[in-house]
């Protein structure tokens, strides 16, 4: 954007006009670029985007608020009881009324209350590494869709460029046939080539489409957003192995798993406790009504369950049951982790390695051939097969090119995904 030139002033210019000049500076400066210049949308933006999601953090969040209600509720005390009982009966003739007033609270001398709210609080904590697995989910999800987007949009433009070197070379096949040499075939067989390009541009920019679609699905308030993206769909230089797999060790679902198994291990020790009965007390006063008489003394109550069935010992061997489970399951899933995690990290340097060495050797050379081949056409050395089949070979090295650039970023995603987010 270009500033407004001011004057430079001389030493009897009022202050006033200096002032003047520095205030459409700063109007030209802070002015908005024109409706169309709205930068495109890169992977940090969308991912930002993505992560501000009302409806998913209101979910994730509901997740974490019921697991910690549960916690609370754990650890709450029993209730205490207010009972009220009256018995009336007939003594010598005489009616009496005999009235029970009581509070009873229970109290737990096994410590069961205790393990419990701790083996909630692990549950809830494991709630929270699922919703962070679940983030870490939807993050790959997007890098996916936006450089798929990349990708067409990407290809689009090597089948317009190629379409616009066509259009050229039409230009050059109609001068030389007025030179009288070029024939009709060659027009023919250029117009042929060019509408093949045509139909091949309306698929990738049909392709592309859905592809936008894909990756606005994950993006609130995508209809302001701008269509093109930008960025690089090959990946940056991999790191070595060890980093990725030392990365495991923080990955939300295997500590999820474990919070399980800790959760498991609290709930079995408070099961192990059933054998210690909860003590109920309770206190209160006792009224007596007779005809000339009357009396009151205090209450004091004691009631304690006999274990002698109900220890325990079948939620004790379904939390061992639990614990056991997630344990097993925390090894398969690592063991597993650890060897994709392998394979993805080789495949993807492999990828990135070989996207970078065609496209320094056969895409500069395709270059080269197709300059080779335009100036041999010119000159009356080449046909228009040649010429053509020189365009597609450059054409096809591109587009080969992207793919591979694209198979080595869905090689890295996936190897981020596995080890839990790890960056390059």
């Amino acid at each position: 954007m270009s500033l407004p030139r001011i004057p430079a002033g001389t030493a009897k210019e009022p202050i006033a006009g200096r002032f003047f000049a520095l205030g459409l500076l700063l109007v030209a400066a802070l002015a908005p670029g024109p409706a169309g210049a709205e930068s495109p949308l890169t992977i940090e933006r969308a991912l930002r985007l993505s992560a501000n999601s009302s409806p998913l953090q209101r979910e994730l969040q509901a997740k974490v608020d019921l697991a910690e209600s549960r916690a609370r509720e754990a650890s709450l005390w029993p209730n205490p009881r207010l009972s009220l009982s009256q018995e009336r009966y007939s003594v010598d003739g005489g009616d009496t009324t005999q009235r029970f007033y009581s509070l009873s609270q229970e109290f737990d001398l096994s410590g069961q209350r205790g393990l419990r709210t701790r083996a909630a609080r692990v549950r809830a904590e494991g709630v929270r590494r699922g919703n962070a697995r679940t983030r870490l989910e939807r993050r790959a999800r997007v890098r996916e869709r936006f450089y798929a987007v990349l990708f067409h949009q990407r290809r689009v433009d090597a089948l317009q460029e190629s379409l616009g070197r066509l259009d050229r070379v039409a230009g050059i096949v109609a001068e030389r046939r007025r030179a009288g040499a070029a024939s009709g075939y060659d027009q023919r067989r250029l117009e042929r080539e060019q509408a093949t390009l045509r139909a091949r541009l309306r698929q990738a920019r049909a392709e592309q489409g859905r592809a936008r679609s894909g990756l606005r699905a994950l993006l609130p308030d995508a209809s302001g957003l701008p269509e093109n993206v930008t960025g690089t769909l090959r990946p940056e230089k991999v790191t070595s192995l060890a980093r990725y797999r030392k990365a495991l060790d923080r990955r939300a679902d295997l500590r999820r798993l474990q919070a399980e198994a800790r959760a498991a291990g609290l709930a079995q020790r408070a099961a192990g406790r059933g054998w210690v009965p909860d003590v109920t007390v309770g206190l209160g006063v006792t009224t007596v009504d007779q005809p000339g008489a009357d009396g009151n003394g205090s209450l004091l109550e004691l009631t304690v369950p006999l274990p002698a069935f109900d220890r325990g010992q079948t939620e004790a061997a379904a939390a061992a049951a639990r614990q056991t489970r997630a344990e097993a399951r925390y090894r398969r899933l690592l063991e597993r982790a650890r060897a994709q995690v392998g394979g993805l990290w080789r495949q993807t340097r492999e990828l990135t390695g070989a996207t970078t060495e065609f496209r320094q050797q056969a895409l500069a050379k395709s270059r080269e051939l197709t300059e080779i081949a335009e100036a041999a056409y010119r000159a009356g050395e080449l046909g228009i097969l040649e010429l053509l089949d020189a365009y597609r070979g450059q054409l096809d090295a591109r587009l080969r090119t992207l793919e591979m650039a694209r198979a080595a970023r869905t090689s890295w995603i996936d190897l981020a995904r596995t080890a839990g987010g790890a960056r390059p």
